[in-house]
């Protein structure tokens, strides 16, 4: 398997999708409760009385996007590829919003796996984007708490011995 090289176009890439990803779940959800509290709750799309969710616009988005990249491959550097991404952070953006609907097959929109989803990929997305420092932070921190430690247990056992 190939390695992924991150560099800074793959940072900024990994960027738009946080954007447009986090943009989306933020406005969905702000949506969703006004609809939902405030106006008029037969506002969504109903197809012979079934309710049609945002994350089937998200599931149909991510794979025409999809298709779109491995039949185009448009050049990374490319305007088109950078509007892809950010249509791709939103597809996935209404796709997980509703991440505990589909877990759990049930109809509550406020379930809490929804939002643990949406953090796991903003953390997999942001270490994906900053592997390297993130890995040499901990590392570092590793070696400073680690350190302490070790030299504390070392004085503790050389006042004893002497």
């Amino acid at each position: 398997m190939e390695e992924i090289r991150v560099n800074v176009t793959t940072q900024k890439l990994i960027g738009l999708i946080l954007f447009s990803f986090l943009a989306t779940f933020v406005i969905a959800r702000v949506f969703a409760y006004f609809v939902l509290g405030k106006w008029d709750k037969n506002f969504f799309l109903m197809i012979k009385g079934v309710h049609v969710h945002h994350f089937t616009y998200g599931v149909f988005i991510l794979a025409i996007i999809g298709m779109y990249f491995i039949l185009r491959r448009p050049k990374i550097e490319s305007r088109e590829f950078k509007i892809a991404t950010l249509v791709y952070g939103i597809g996935l953006g209404l796709t997980f919003d509703e991440f505990g609907m589909w877990l759990r097959l049930e109809d509550n929109y406020w379930a809490r796996p929804s939002y643990d989803a949406i953090i796991i990929i903003v953390l997999g997305l942001l270490n994906l984007a900053y592997h390297k420092q993130i890995g040499r932070g901990i590392k570092e921190i590793f070696r400073f708490t680690l350190k302490k430690p070790a030299v504390y247990i070392k004085n503790k056992i050389k006042r004893k011995h002497s």
